[in-house]
């Protein structure tokens, strides 16, 4: 059996609007796992054998924190386990609070040492240009939030410009290919066109298609592969909440079920924990 998987969220982890009592992994499965941000998942590969956690980072902040907070919960699990080494299975931003973490910590506490693959699912590593086109046209939401007592500058560092930032850093420094030999490196995309899109995605949708091409309504293809090698393919028909397996009702316009996308989406992430070392 493989090591540990954590199982990263992304920008904004949807179900603590709902499940506030959710605390870590102390938790009833059975109660919650069908509302939690990644549906299920977990309870799903804890019943073939695996042991998986999930993570908590704060919400919407920048990526240095979360990648902070990651580390923090990450080192908790390898100390409790006592298991060498972690896989992390990271959706969308947590993918970049994955990288950033190894990078930070890359000097001090040598994270990357006990991490032993980074899968990454929509994740936009080289940005969206749907953040950039809000933090262009709404500068003032990020300062306004800020004066509410609320940190909100993960959106900034979601644009394009801040991780073509990050990645020259990445590969100037060459600690990418350093960590290849230790670390297995994949990733995958989303890819769903506007007739089976959640209707709240649509606007995202037509910016991103325009000026990145096929996406899941956050996060395109292009942005989701971060290098070519690592890519492993794309989950069809699904948008950016289908990946979690939470359905929507443009799902029936492609004929998919919400039983049906919860077994599909299942399978997805059975298949990526069956390949981990």
């Amino acid at each position: 059996m493989s090591f540990p998987v954590v199982l990263a969220h992304g920008v904004c982890p949807f179900d603590f609007l709902w499940n506030r009592r959710l605390k870590g992994d102390d938790i009833d499965r059975r109660r919650s796992e069908k509302w939690h941000y990644f549906k299920g998942v977990r309870a799903m590969l804890e019943a073939k054998g695996y042991a998986a956690y999930h993570s908590r980072v704060s919400w919407v902040a920048g990526v240095d924190r979360r990648a902070e907070d990651l580390k923090t919960h990450i080192v908790d699990i390898l100390r409790k386990t006592g298991a060498p080494k972690i896989n992390i299975i990271a959706h969308s931003m947590g993918g970049l609070d994955a990288r950033h973490m190894l990078f930070n910590d890359r000097h001090e506490g040598k994270i990357h040492e006990r991490i032993a693959s980074l899968t990454t699912i929509s994740t936009p590593h080289d940005g969206s240009s749907f953040a950039d086109r809000g933090i262009e046209h709404l500068p003032f939401v990020i300062p306004t939030v800020r004066r509410l007592g609320l940190d909100v500058t993960g959106l900034q560092d979601l644009t394009t410009e801040a991780c073509k930032a990050f990645n020259h850093r990445f590969d100037v420094i060459a600690f990418e290919r350093a960590c290849e030999d230790s670390i297995r490196f994949q990733t995958y995309a989303g890819k769903q066109g506007p007739r089976g899109m959640l209707s709240a995605f649509r606007l995202s949708f037509g910016i991103i298609n325009k000026t990145e091409g096929e996406n899941d309504g956050l996060v395109s293809v292009a942005s989701a592969k971060w290098r070519e090698a690592y890519f492993q393919g794309i989950l069809h028909e699904c948008d950016h909440l289908n990946e979690l397996g939470w359905w929507n009702p443009g799902q029936l316009l492609v004929g998919e079920s919400p039983r049906g996308l919860l077994r599909r989406v299942h399978g997805f992430y059975a298949d990526i924990a069956a390949g981990l070392p």
